[in-house]
Formats: C-alpha cells, structure tokens, sequence
C-alpha cells in the first residue's frame, strides 16, 4: 500500500510518502523552490520524492491532503458574517486565493498530477496528532496538538491506544496561543510563521515585566484553557494582527530594521513566561484525564524548546515524543499514515517509530565532482577513507574552524541534524559571534548543540542520564562545571537547545567523537546550512555557492574537502 501525504497552501508545503505503513521519504518545497516557507502547491517536491524511491504515480494507491478545505473556508465565511462589516475588506481579498486554489484542492491534485484514484482529506488537528503519535515509539500515549489555527482548532486534547486516536477536547479560532504568539512576533518586528523562534531566543535577555498586561488580553483557567479578548487583536477583522487597543498597552510596535530594546526584551520574556504557564497547566490536565507517562506533541507551538525542555519538571510525562517536523510540513506524514493505519493497517499492528528525518535527497558523488569542477575559485581533495576526512575535520574544529557539513540525504522539517549543517567548536565564546556573522544573523540569537547520546547528562540538566532529544526539540540547561566548555552555545539563562547524536547518525557522530578524542568534550556547534532569508541547502551547487559568500572556512560535502583558492 503506497500513501502519499500531502500539505500545501498555507506555509510549509511538503510531500510524504508511505509505503505499507512506513515513511520511505519526505520533502518540503521549499527547499526546491528557494522560497523559505512555501506554500504553493508541492509538485517539485513530489516529483523528486517519486524519482528518488523509483515509484511513479501511478503506483500510488491513495492521496491523502492534510485538512478538509470545505470545513476550513465555512469558518472564513461564519467570521466574515459575525463581524460584518468589519472584516470586509479582508473577506474580499482572500476570495480570489480560496477560488484559484484553497477550495480547489481535488481539482487541482488530480491535474497536477494527474491522478484517478482516491483522494483523502484528513482534518488539520487529527493530522497534527497522527504525525505526532505514528512517529513515535509509544504504544499509547496522551496528544497535545497546538498550533495557530486548522479549520477551526487551535489546540487538541488526545488519547492514543495501539493505532487508534480519541478526540478529547478543543479549544477552536479565533482562541489561539499560536496567534497569540505569532501577534507578539509581528509587534517586535519579526515575520510571522518564521521567526517566533527568535521571540524564544529573546526571552532570555528580559524580564516579564508586561506579564500583568498580557494577562488583560487572555483569560487563562486552571486546566489550561483560554479564551483571547479579541478587542485587542486585528487578525480577525483587519490585515494587522494587533489593533490600537493593544499599541495602548504595549507602546510603539518596533520596525524590523530597529534596534532591539529593553522594553522588546521584556515583552519576549513576559510572552514566554505566559506561554509556558498555559502549556504547562495543559498538559497537567491532559495528564490527569488519560493517566498517561506518555506524551506525544504537534503543532507549530510544539516547537517552542524552551518550554518543552521544562515539561519534565513541570508536569508528570516521562517520556515525551515530539517530530521534528511538528509544524505543518509535518502533516503530510501524519495525514498519510492516519489514512494507512485507519482505512488500510491493523488497528492493532505495531506502528513503526521513525527513528531519523534524513527522508531527502542524496548526490551521488559523480553529481558532487561535476559540479566541483566548475569552480575555479575552490581546491578540492577527495578522501575516500572515512577515518582519514574524519580526523582531519575533527582536528580544524579543534583549530577553531568553521566548517559546511553536507552529507547525504537531506533531512526533512526546520533543524539541520548533522546532515546539512554548519559545525564549529562550543568554545570559546567568540564562536557564536564568528558563527552569527557567517549567517547573517542578529547577535542575540543562540546556537544549538550537538552532543553524544552517551555522555548528554554529564553536560545538560537532562530528565534521565538516557534521555534522547534526536530532533533537537528542547533546551536544558548547561551544567555548571560544563558552561565554559560550552561557552558559545550556552543561551543568556544558561540554557541550550540540544540534539543527542548516537550510532544511527553515522558520520556525523564518528565526526563528534573524534573532535571529543581531541578536545574532551562531547559536544559541537551546529546549525542550518543556510544563510538569513534562505532554505536550508539542497544540492551540492547551493552549498558551495553559500561557502563562497561567507568567511566559512571549509566545506565538506561526502568525501570531499573543499576550501577557497
């Protein structure tokens, strides 16, 4: 049975496919179309995921589409006529788009692609809390899905059992923590959908000095749910997520190009405190109604690593699973399998954990060396003996080089997990600085590590010595003693975001342990391989092209070492 997931038309397009319940590849559009987030309809990427597992569509028993458009475009109309005439203008523009291609979906698959089969459209949520619980390795488990709006859910309550998902509660639009969130993004003068993570990284310099004033926008209950009061946002009725009722509370909206204050510290810090407040009072109640340890979480707020990192003290789950692709590319694999195991599986079949998100593309080494030859501005040796590049990588990162690690198949969802990454040493400090410029990011902003899975708890505050974070999907703070060797990585409130590398990583843990025979730590910097505003890199071509525009100073890509003329 060959399934193939799809999500397209709001943010992060992407394509999945699922062959007899297990996730053979999966790919986000972006990354083809070099447009950082999306949303058009993914054909690129469901044309080269058919090439690189050798299927065609033809041999595609069924489609299934992430969210039900109908349900979705009831909810625009029912808002349009309760705020009448409010939202007018808005209504308006929107019609031409849900026209062309949001309430056309079938029609548009069934061209595209030309396919004559079934199409199955699984609602938003349910998506979120498939992709959540089918990647998992949980038997059973408690699902919190929690995101900025589906149809008409902004957050669910679920139970899981062998391969079948209860709906428990909801809390439905325009009541949303990831409007919430995303209101306060855009205040500070960040993209909404891109950069709350940098509202996260900024929390850490402020002090929740505006928690009282945020608290008059959202009326919080013991269990965790909430209601917004919409007298002070505008996404409901205007363009602007905010209105002159919240500027009255918050002052100025800040510009993107100026510069960051106290006052935008403090409201990061205040918006995070909040945040953690309402998920943590969640969770314990979701606990208390399942009688779960498990804990499976999905949705673009699920990727908030600071407050996943304190589910552990904060609420009673030991064990928490969250997909690194949380947000919406992440749907096209839980739509698909929610399709297999609901129409197609065993109910009572044990589902098949996903254990790595290298579900990409991979250029064979002839595909490498062509293009490498086409660049008089680059020596290159290639070192067919593992051992050998390994050490000789090991021993720059030592050196405090920075280096591009491209390695094969790409890796699907936001984070860069030694795949497609840019490593350097976790000290001294000055590495952040040295890292921050190469991508052209704000000096604030942190930089995760990446650590052996055997030695995580002789550096971070993790919840067991065997804890696994292989997403890299929570912060835990660095240990004391640790903090000066993880001096470039260790965030304002001594926190890190943190991915566990073990055997399953290959190279990239081979690489770790030998810059820990090196240095004696067991941990290295690493983030995207991307520049500000970009996609993370796909091809070999784009790697170099981004090495030649930054003082990086070495590029690795399969057996090659690469550096400038």
């Amino acid at each position: 049975m060959i399934i193939l997931g799809i999500s397209a038309f709001y943010h992060d397009s992407a394509a999945a496919l699922i062959v007899n319940g297990k996730v053979v590849a999966a790919l986000e559009e972006e990354r083809f179309t070099r447009i950082k987030h999306d949303n058009q309809f993914p054909i690129n990427a469901i044309t080269r995921l058919l090439q690189i597992t050798n299927y065609t569509i033809d041999d595609v028993d069924v489609i299934a589409y992430y969210e039900k458009p109908l349900l979705k475009f009831e909810r625009l109309l029912e808002t349009f006529v309760t705020t009448y005439p409010y939202a007018l203008r808005p209504f308006l523009k929107s019609i031409p788009d849900w026209l062309g291609s949001k309430i056309t979906v079938e029609h548009i698959i069934r061209k595209k692609l030309h396919f004559k089969k079934e199409i199955m459209f699984v609602p938003h949520h349910l998506s979120h809390a498939a992709s959540s619980f089918f990647t998992s390795p949980f038997t059973h488990a408690a699902i919190l899905t929690i995101d900025g709006v589906g149809e008409y859910e902004t957050t669910g309550l679920w139970s899981a059992k062998n391969n079948s998902l209860t709906h428990l509660a909801a809390i439905n639009f325009p009541h949303s923590i990831g409007l919430l969130y995303s209101t306060f993004t855009a205040f500070l003068g960040f993209k909404i959908n891109e950069d709350e993570y940098k509202v996260m990284g900024l929390a850490a310099y402020g002090k929740p000095t505006y928690e009282d004033k945020i608290r008059q926008l959202i009326d919080i209950k013991p269990d965790g749910s909430f209601y917004l009061n919409t007298a002070y946002f505008g996404f409901v009725t205007s363009f602007c997520m905010w209105n002159k009722k919240f500027e009255s509370l918050f002052g100025t909206p800040r510009k993107s190009h100026e510069v960051v204050k106290k006052r935008h510290k403090d409201l990061a810090a205040s918006l995070q405190k909040i945040t953690e407040e309402i998920l943590f009072a969640m969770i314990n109640h979701l606990a208390n109604i399942t009688k779960e340890k498990n804990l499976c979480m999905s949705g673009g707020v699920a990727l908030n690593a600071l407050a996943n990192g304190k589910l552990y003290k904060n609420t009673p789950f030991r064990r928490i699973h969250i997909l690194g692709s949380a947000s919406d590319s992440g749907t096209a694999i839980g739509a698909a399998l929610y399709v297999y195991y609901n129409f197609f599986g065993s109910p009572i079949s044990r589902h098949e954990p996903l254990a790595s998100l290298a579900l990409g593309t991979s250029p064979s080494d002839e595909e490498v060396e062509r293009v490498l030859s086409q660049y008089s501005t680059l020596t290159y040796q290639k070192i067919a003996d593992e051992q050998t590049l390994i050490k000789k990588a090991a021993t720059l990162l030592a050196q405090h080089k920075i280096i591009g690690w491209f390695q094969g198949p790409m890796e699907f969802g936001p984070r860069a997990l030694g795949n497609r990454s840019i490593v350097a040493a976790t000290n001294p400090r000055r590495m952040k600085t040295k890292m921050n410029i190469i991508k052209h990011r704000e000096q604030f902003r942190p930089f995760a590590g990446s650590a052996l899975q055997e030695t995580i708890h002789e550096y971070f505050e993790v919840p067991q010595n065997k804890h696994a974070s292989p997403f890299m999907n929570f912060c835990f703070n660095v240990k004391k003693r640790k903090q000066e060797a993880l001096a470039a990585i260790v965030h304002q409130d001594a926190s890190c975001r943190i991915q566990t590398v073990s055997q399953a990583n290959g190279r990239y843990y081979r690489l770790i342990q030998a810059y820990a025979k090196k240095t004696h730590i067991d941990c290295i910097m690493n983030t995207s391989f991307n520049l500000q505003g970009e996609p993370i890199v796909e091809t070999p071509r784009q790697a170099i092209e981004d090495f030649l525009k930054t003082p990086m100073d070495y590029l690795i890509i399969n057996d090659n070492f690469i550096s400038k003329r």
